[in-house]
């Protein structure tokens, strides 16, 4: 087609049809009639576009704006940028009708804007989350509340645990409410998580060897952990330390008790026991923090994400433990005596992109609530 010919309506339909099912919310999938399935991808885009019917065969300048809006915010929420293949200014203020008495002296919406619009929507259509993360500039992260958008899931322990004839495993569940199938969806497909930290402080941390210290060691080494949804997997790792992750198809279905592990920071590394004595023994290394995961039902109709977190205080009394004036000691199982911390964290699409002054919503998605169905 010469490049100055007009974008018909056919031209039109296809590049917006080329990224809804990607980009768009359900409504815009089944304007192409692609599968009704709501297990397919999408970020859950509202298009400001729609497929373009005018008996005239030809594409509105407001219909141009409206495509060009839903084209670049995909691009700003996958690469925080503006595509540079094609501007604003291209069409703004042109006519799109061939038949004007001075055609040949005004500009038009050509078929050369169809290229550079082509080329935006193969950028996105290329962008594989499985490989590639979303620019972090799209997402807010916060702790996550509860339905009053004022108290926090977070989960705080005073108490003393893990000594002998104490409490050995400490945990507490979470439910992530996103209040619908889709609202899951959207914001898993568009890169959204949930992130873990945990700290435990005060009691014997500043003491080298003690029980208390190990957690803290732990706690601080495995940094946030996060979980999302990539390529038909759930995959849990370690964003800012070290631990040992996962990558599974499914998770376990409960309403009350996640049982699919999730992610895994082992204690100990350190040597300890009797002095010259081989082997060497290591401390604390049956002391474990880990995550369990599930859905309140099958992933094809599940509206939340549960998740167990665990403290396991598994050391029953190794020995090496360190005595005051420094001497090793004997075998104890001694509590932990520092205030846990554990934090659960939302983090949500929510990316903007500004044109000509006035701000638009790229891909943003409701941040979801929590529940707690049990404490430390």
């Amino acid at each position: 087609m010469p490049q100055f010919d007009p974008i018909s309506a056919t031209e039109y339909n296809n590049i917006r049809s080329s990224i809804a099912q990607q980009v768009g919310d359900f409504s815009a999938w089944t304007d192409h009639g692609f599968a009704t399935s709501t297990t397919t991808s999408g970020y859950g885009r509202s298009f400001s576009s729609n497929t373009v019917t005018a008996s005239s065969d030809i594409v509105t300048e407001q219909q141009m704006f409206d495509l060009y809006l839903d084209i670049q915010s995909a691009h700003v929420h996958i690469f925080n940028s503006i595509n540079a293949a094609i501007a604003i200014t291209e069409f703004e203020g042109k006519t799109t009708y061939p038949n004007d008495a001075d055609t040949l002296s005004r500009d038009k919406v050509t078929y050369s804007h169809l290229t550079d619009l082509t080329t935006v929507a193969n950028a996105i259509a290329g962008f594989n989350y499985v490989a590639t993360e979303f620019n972090q500039a799209s997402f807010d992260t916060s702790t996550l509340k509860l339905a009053d958008n004022v108290t926090s899931v977070s989960q705080i322990r005073t108490t003393n645990w893990g000594g002998a004839s104490q409490t050995q495993s400490i945990n507490h569940i979470v439910e992530v409410d996103f209040g619908s199938h889709n609202n899951m969806l959207y914001y898993l497909n568009s890169g959204g998580e949930i992130r873990f930290d945990a700290q435990l402080l005060g009691g014997s941390t500043g003491t080298s060897n003690t029980k208390d210290w190990d957690w803290n060691r732990i706690l601080t080494a495995m940094g946030t952990i996060r979980t999302n949804y990539r390529g038909g997997n759930w995959v849990t790792e370690s964003y800012t330390g070290t631990g040992t992750g996962s990558s599974v198809s499914s998770l376990s279905v409960s309403t009350s008790n996640p049982t699919t592990l999730m992610f895994t920071k082992q204690g100990g590394g350190v040597t300890g026991g009797t002095p010259g004595s081989t082997p060497v023994t290591q401390i604390y290394d049956d002391n474990f923090y880990r995550i369990y995961g599930a859905t309140n039902t099958s992933f094809s109709t599940a509206t939340k994400l549960l998740f167990k977190i665990e403290f396991d205080d598994g050391d029953a009394g190794t020995g090496g433990q360190a005595e005051p004036g420094g001497a090793v000691g004997s075998p104890i199982d001694e509590p932990v005596t520092g205030t846990v911390y554990s934090n659960v964290y939302s983090h949500t699409p929510n990316s903007s992109i500004t044109l000509n002054g006035t701000p638009y919503n790229a891909i943003a998605r409701p941040v979801p609530t929590g529940i707690i169905n049990t404490t430390l």
